[in-house]
């Protein structure tokens, strides 16, 4: 904790941020009044010069930081919480996000009011057209989120309120309009317009129908076109990660930047190298929609600017932790997002665990050397994440290494492609060379998820893993990476006992649920 405090500083504020989740009751003066003495507390320990007393400044920073996560948490559920009229109102409101179409409806997400709601829409040509930037006047009646009853286990309704969604309602076919000639042009509107707009491209270039959902995922982070299908062959060969935007993907983008900007460092103007590439690298996330792993790789790679004009050329836990820090103290929600926790996770376990596996085995050989690295990087992020994919997908993939491997190879080549794609668009011959590579690198990823998926053994389902586990899990982890770097008899001592206290747990509940 001492190597890494910012690390520690990380966890008392999400610690703060779950407790307050789980027993909100509003902001009231009680934290505000002990926040306010914690921080005289804090600047007399600053003042004291007794060495003795140096555990009292840590207890407590951790103790402010777990009250800045209850407050900030607090705020965000009153942000997010609203008691709406009962009766059928007039709304105007500006639609946000690409329609989802449903089985019967089109799902809008629509801000009216300073709020997000989920407005649904019946299926016709009209509902239909409708794009991100229309303004529309609805009468319905909105209400809370609600559970529902196809979800046994699922709290529907704190996931929408921690996605930002204030209510819901459905408006009837004859019970709204658009207004004609108004367009909301706000700057996460005009980024989603412009998102729209490459997806036509995509259309117009000649994209295959098959090919189009997986390049408009692994691109531009739209998944509303991905069938259940190929999420399901993607999920089962391990490899459904590509299909979410995250730090691959960004870290893809960075190295191509990185590359177009070194020119930069030749005249000495390796700061307005760094300011160009982190700008590049914000305007892609605005495009794409601000997705929680999205804006962790972008600030991260925006820290690694910073430490490398500082002269820091690697990337540490402190680092991955003040990412977390700024994120989580900007919107505490981000919390509980899956693709939050599956991205910080996955980059903390490559931080603790790519050394120890990459180490095994001393190879010479350049393209032995480079395919052992990335199956070490593959298996140090699934050894962290395997637990929360468990969890949340209730299965596991068992030719990851494989499939990562092949995917390690062509999704760069798409990323690039299609970067190549848009800067040739005015070369029709040359262009058309660069769609059908393009085109034909996602059949080729299609095609292995789809043959890895048919494989006898690809899955394997835990139907009980609760959050109990998971947490042991990790302390179990966190135990057996320190003894690997200590060689410390307390730290094995702590991960044999956390391994029982697991295992204990695990065949308690198998036992209870029969």
């Amino acid at each position: 904790m001492k190597t890494y405090p910012v690390f520690r500083l990380t966890i008392f504020m999400a610690a703060g941020i779950l407790f307050a989740n789980t027993f909100w009751t509003g902001i009231g003066v009680v934290q505000l009044v002990c926040l306010l003495v914690l921080l005289l507390v804090m600047g007399f320990l600053l003042k004291t010069p007794s060495y003795s007393a140096r555990w009292l400044f840590g207890v407590g920073a951790s103790c402010f930081m777990f009250l800045v996560g209850v407050i900030g948490t607090g705020f965000a559920w009153k942000k997010v919480k609203v008691d709406w009229n009962p009766e059928r109102n007039v709304y105007v409101g500006v639609i946000l996000e690409p329609l989802l179409e449903k089985p019967r409806t089109y799902q809008c997400r629509v801000a009216t009011n300073g709020k997000e709601v989920l407005i649904y829409l019946p299926k016709d040509s009209l509902s239909a057209s409708l794009v991100v930037g229309d303004k529309l006047l609805f009468y319905t009646c909105l209400d809370a989120p609600r559970n529902k009853e196809e979800f046994q286990t699922f709290d529907y309704a704190t996931y929408l309120y921690h996605d930002g969604v204030s209510g819901t309602a459905f408006v009837a076919a004859d019970a709204w309009k658009k207004i004609s000639g108004i367009k909301v042009d706000s700057w996460k509107i005009q980024a989603l317009q412009i998102r729209e707009r490459i997806l036509r491209k995509y259309e117009e270039w000649g994209i295959e129908s098959a090919q189009l959902p997986v390049l408009s995922a692994l691109t531009l982070g739209y998944q509303g076109d991905l069938d259940k299908e190929t999420r399901e062959a993607y999920s089962v060969a391990g490899i459904a990660h590509v299909l979410a935007l995250s730090g691959m993907h960004i870290g893809i983008i960075w190295f191509l930047l990185n590359g177009l900007f070194r020119w930069l460092l030749k005249n000495r103007l390796k700061y307005l190298k760094g300011i160009a590439v982190v700008a590049m690298l914000w305007i892609f996330a605005f495009v794409v929609g601000l997705e929680a792993s999205v804006v962790r790789a972008v600030v991260m790679c925006m820290l690694m600017e910073i430490s490398h004009l500082a002269g820091v050329r690697h990337l540490s836990m402190n680092t991955l932790s003040i990412a977390a820090f700024l994120m989580l103290l900007y919107r505490p929600f981000y919390f509980f997002d899956v693709g939050f926790q599956l991205s910080f996770v996955a980059v903390a376990s490559i931080l603790f665990f790519y050394p120890l596996i990459n180490g095994c085995l001393n190879v010479q050989n350049r393209i032995g050397k480079w395919t052992w690295g990335v199956m070490s990087v593959s298996l140090a992020a699934q050894l962290g994440t395997a637990p929360l994919v468990m969890y949340y997908f209730s299965n596991f993939s068992v030719y990851f290494l494989f499939t990562n491997l092949i995917a390690s190879i062509i999704v760069p080549f798409i990323i690039y492609g299609t970067v190549g794609m848009m800067l040739l668009s005015g070369m029709p011959g040359l262009h058309g060379y660069v769609v059908k590579a393009v085109d034909e690198s996602v059949g080729w990823l299609n095609g292995i998820a789809e043959w890895t998926s048919g494989l006898p053994y690809a899955t394997f389902s835990f139907s009980i893993l609760t959050p109990i586990e998971i947490g042991m899990f990790y302390v179990m982890s966190g135990m057996w990476v320190m003894y690997g770097k200590t060689k410390r008899r307390k730290w094995l001592i702590g991960g044999l006992v956390s391994l029982a206290c697991l295992l204990g747990i695990h065949l308690f509940l198998l036992l209870s649920f029969r």
